[in-house]
């Protein structure tokens, strides 16, 4: 099965089912000027009538084989099914409500009047700019959804990074730091290596990601092509190697704390944060971990 032919068999399987008004293929490979590869997945937005029809694994199969498929609720609140087809072709699927997506893209056409729109409207507002905007393509839904989608073009403020969020990212950064120490320094390792890689790298990112946009660098969420914007000072900052052992996964974490406090000041200073004074637990982490790298 090429690219192509499993390609034409998520258009014809879709065209083939009753509820589906669009399908809109989003992510890399719609973006102008993306690097795309044999590893590169597909992504599209399902725009159907009933969402719950599609809240199962069997679906998939239809489309071709089917290795593996899952379902997960995302940090923007929708629900998206990812599957493993056979040759190991990737592609995820965000399950849409047709009458949400109607009214999304009706109210972005009416910028002037988003303070009366919910917050629930205003944040699907945002996420939906955040993911289509870069780049999509109405691949089934003809002209009436491309001209909905073509809403992505017109004006619509984009929600800065502020002083709540920067006080948020920091309070949890050397909150879950303790949390890390105190595991190597028992022994629990495995639990220590998880708990850096999944908490306190998103709050490290965050921050290095509004950095980069203070630079006049375009990041992506989640540290994608992070190779691409992050400098090369940070590049080198960001390559922390670690392993199970407590000496390693010490002088990771101390590694981590350095970044975090030179990318704060970083965005404290051009953005005009005020900074809370982290400055005795970072003393404390920095002495028991010391105990261990000597």
């Amino acid at each position: 099965m090429t690219a192509q032919d499993f390609e034409a068999r998520i258009v014809a399987w879709a065209g083939a089912q009753s509820d589906v008004e669009a399908l809109v293929q989003i992510g890399s490979r719609v973006q102008p000027g993306a690097q795309i590869d044999s590893w590169s997945d597909w992504d599209y937005q399902l725009i159907v009538r009933t969402p719950a029809k599609y809240h199962n694994r069997d679906w998939p199969a239809q489309i071709a084989p089917c290795w593996s498929a899952h379902f997960e609720r995302t940090e923007r609140a929708v629900t998206k099914l990812s599957a493993v087809f056979a040759d190991g072709w990737e592609a995820d699927f965000v399950l849409l409500s047709a009458w949400q997506m109607k009214l999304v893209c009706f109210a972005m056409r009416h910028p002037q009047a988003q303070g009366w729109f919910p917050g629930a409207l205003r944040r699907g507002i945002c996420n939906f700019r955040l993911i289509a905007g870069p780049g999509h393509r109405v691949v089934l839904g003809g002209s009436a959804w491309e001209q909905r989608y073509a809403a992505l073009s017109g004006p619509w403020p984009t929600p800065g990074f502020v002083a709540d969020d920067f006080q948020r990212h920091t309070a949890a950064f050397w909150r879950h730091a303790v949390w890390v120490a105190k595991k190597i320094l028992r022994g629990e390792l495995r639990a220590a290596m998880r708990w850096s890689q999944v908490e306190l790298r998103n709050h490290v990112y965050v921050l290095l990601a509004e950095e980069a946009r203070l630079a006049g660098r375009e990041p992506r969420p989640e540290a994608r092509k992070a190779e691409k914007w992050l400098d090369e000072r940070r590049l080198n900052q960001t390559a922390i190697s670690t392993s199970l052992d407590q000496r390693s996964l010490a002088r990771a974490l101390l590694a981590e704390l350095t970044l975090f406090e030179e990318v704060c000041r970083s965005v404290a200073e051009s953005r005009g944060f005020a900074q809370q004074d982290y400055s005795a637990v970072a003393a404390w982490l920095r002495a028991e971990l010391a105990k261990l790298t000597g």
